[in-house]
């Protein structure tokens, strides 16, 4: 689940549609009861979640204010302007129906709001199964230029949704230590969340233990062949909780070591048992990387000439890409470790806001 500072157990009024039968304890049990948790990084991001729910029992929210309705046992809702909202959850199993009201009060104006930027597109990982209409599977394995060892499935093994989150599992299905020993996954929103401006925020857990490369980045083929990547982490379990962030262009991977443009971080703590905002602005005017907090700025690139697209391709759109690597020519420097295996990267969420 996100990280709250409060949890409000909220005893909504019910509104019953019965008969009066021994048949009514599905909807004594199926009540419009939820609680309320706010996210304690301040960003009102809101996540309401049904309480006592049956299999059959379906659940909808309206929040009101043109801020529309949704379904499911656990929402997060976003509200960027100071207010009070009346939230109500109705629950419905066969011709049974409670519901219930409770008004919530938002005390400040999100920092994105105060910023002008409004929320396009963010998945909290709340359903049972990862959004089809959001993210797709790229498999196969040997054919990402790096020299890796794992086989990228679709498989619910290596890919689901847990306690509110995206997990993404590297594991040892072979002998080890050889290409095809080991499964991943690694989804992208190619086709169907692409940006070419905006501020992503992904809050992530990363996979560890020496052989893994967990990363998230995007990647597009529009600026070609001009070269276009964005890599807002990289992480590799030998550089044990060390955070790289890489700037690719067709200019920067001429081999000069004074064209790239790359920054590490180091004092993040340990970042395979904690959690972190991993953040980038990318505005007409340069693109900026940071953790934990926009202000948090640690690599800017901004080229004075950005007319030629071998400097900077970022004109097109770009999708992201979410993965955990095993082995390959940087993950694998030394070698792979078989006893770090399962290993696991946790995506709390993404968000992308746009102005």
């Amino acid at each position: 689940m996100k990280t709250f500072s409060q949890l409000i157990i909220l005893y909504a009024a019910l509104t019953a549609v019965s008969c009066g039968s021994s048949q009514d304890t599905a909807l004594a049990k199926s009540n419009a009861r939820f609680i309320v948790l706010n996210d304690s990084s301040g960003s009102n991001f809101i996540t309401f979640e049904a309480q006592e729910v049956l299999p059959s029992t379906v659940c909808s929210w309206d929040f009101g204010q043109g801020l529309g309705t949704y379904e499911g046992k656990r929402v997060t809702r976003y509200f960027p302007k100071a207010g009070s909202y009346d939230i109500t959850l109705t629950m419905t199993d066969g011709k049974k129906k409670a519901t219930g009201t409770q008004t919530i009060h938002i005390q400040n104006d999100s920092w994105y709001e105060l910023q002008h930027e409004a929320l396009w597109w963010n998945d909290e990982f709340n359903g049972p199964e990862i959004d089809p209409q959001a993210w797709n599977y790229e498999t196969g394995i040997g054919k990402w230029g790096n020299h890796e060892w794992e086989n990228y499935t679709n498989s619910a093994e290596n890919s689901f949704i847990r306690d509110g989150k995206l997990v993404i599992k590297a594991i040892k299905t072979g002998v080890g230590q050889k290409i095809g020993d080991y499964t991943s996954a690694r989804l992208t929103t190619r086709g169907k969340k692409e940006i070419h401006r905006g501020r992503v925020e992904v809050r992530a857990k990363l996979a560890g233990g020496v052989g893994m490369w967990p990363a998230i980045w995007f990647y597009g083929t529009a600026a070609q062949p001009a070269y276009s990547e964005l890599d807002m982490m990289e992480y590799v379990g030998c550089d044990k909780n060390i955070i790289y962030t890489t700037v690719h262009t067709s200019h920067t991977l001429s081999g000069k070591p004074e064209d790239k443009i790359t920054a590490s971080v180091s004092n993040l703590g340990d970042v395979e048992k904690n959690f972190h905002v991993y953040g980038m602005n990318w505005t007409d005017q340069g693109i900026e990387f940071y953790i934990d907090h926009p202000s948090n700025v640690y690599l800017t690139f901004n080229p004075e000439d950005k007319s030629d697209p071998q400097i900077w391709p970022f004109n097109h759109d770009l999708y992201l890409i979410l993965n955990v690597a095993v082995g390959g020519d940087w993950g694998g420097m030394y070698g792979v470790d078989d006893h770090a295996f399962p290993s696991e990267m946790e995506v709390d969420y993404v968000r992308i806001f746009k102005k």
